[in-house]
């Protein structure tokens, strides 16, 4: 027999084995990703749950409707206004952000601040349980998103270990199926 054909062989496996080996170190970085992304979506959505509070849970019912005072011949008369001015929404512990975001009319322009509107500003806000039951569920959605974390986090250097011990064992193959031609070829060589 030539050594054509061994060394054809030879070449086919050490060309098989790197195949392998590469396919093999790309599944590696291919579940590295895909872990790193799975632990950030949990703590971005583990940060956004730690930021929300009560402050940016909107109040049920609906707004109340700001009232204006203005000149009619030698009284007084109330009537419907634009909007709440900065210094009512600021009384009531609202900020003018929360309040656009809530769908309650904002009047830049007015500087007036008239007793009744912060009242109702205030009343419709104070609703203790929506306050409460929002705060207990962002506390609960945080603890289950740090539980998630956690649990994916094991579970990245789980595989992660599996995979390294998977491109070793391949690695191994690879070595011994190269070097067991060459031992072979090396003993013939020499007899």
């Amino acid at each position: 027999m030539s050594a054509e054909p061994r060394k054809s062989k030879r070449r086919d496996a050490e060309k098989k084995a790197e195949v392998a080996l590469k396919e093999a170190e790309e599944e590696v970085v291919k579940a590295a990703k895909s872990v790193k992304r799975e632990v950030k979506k949990v703590e971005k959505s583990a940060k956004g749950a730690g930021s929300k509070g009560p402050a940016s849970v909107k109040p049920k019912g609906k707004a109340p409707e700001p009232a204006v005072l203005t000149r009619h011949e030698t009284w007084m008369i109330a009537r419907r206004g634009k909007g709440f001015s900065l210094g009512e929404l600021a009384g009531a512990g609202i900020t003018p952000r929360a309040a656009l975001r809530w769908g309650v009319s904002v009047d830049h322009r007015r500087r007036s601040v008239i007793e009744g509107n912060v009242s109702a500003l205030k009343h419709w806000n104070s609703r203790p349980s929506v306050a409460k039951s929002a705060e207990t569920k962002t506390v609960e959605l945080a603890e289950e998103v740090e539980g998630e974390a956690a649990a994916i986090v094991k579970e990245a250097e789980k595989a992660e270990k599996a995979l390294k011990k998977e491109s070793k064992k391949a690695a191994t193959a690879v070595k011994e199926k190269v070097e067991k031609p060459k031992a072979r070829q090396k003993k013939k060589d020499s007899a």
